[in-house]
């Protein structure tokens, strides 16, 4: 059997090259496009979902808890950072919700669930 801590590092692995070959396919390109933004994220969220092999389906409700979560918890931090403040954390400019996140970053944050959680039982918590 494959402990969690080979688990955790293939995952980093494979998604480090995903992210370096989606890299390599738009680094040309200056605006976005669809196709890269899925080259992007395709072998990140493909290799989340086959977690569910070692860990069962609780993975993909694992993922898509953490990207609603992040997605509300980055539109709040925003939000009271301008409102606070009245200056803008980041600015997004394609698919924004209010100014404050991206209708574009919610599967991001479900790969960061994936990765935190890869990373606690790794460690064993």
């Amino acid at each position: 059997m494959i402990s969690d801590v080979q688990i955790f590092t293939y995952f980093v692995v494979i998604s480090t090259i995903g992210f370096y070959a989606a890299y390599l396919y738009g680094r040309k390109t200056k605006r976005f496009l669809w196709r890269e933004y899925i080259a992007l994220l395709s072998v990140p969220v493909i290799t989340s979902f086959g977690l569910t092999y070692f860990y069962g389906i609780k993975i993909v409700y694992l993922f898509f808890t953490s990207a609603i979560i992040g997605f509300i918890l980055e539109y709040f931090l925003g939000l009271t950072y301008h409102k606070t403040l009245n200056k803008r954390l980041w600015k997004y400019e394609k698919y924004n919700f209010q100014g404050y996140t991206s209708y574009l970053t919610p599967p991001m944050w479900g790969i960061a669930g994936i990765v935190f959680w890869l990373l606690a039982k790794s460690i064993g918590l």
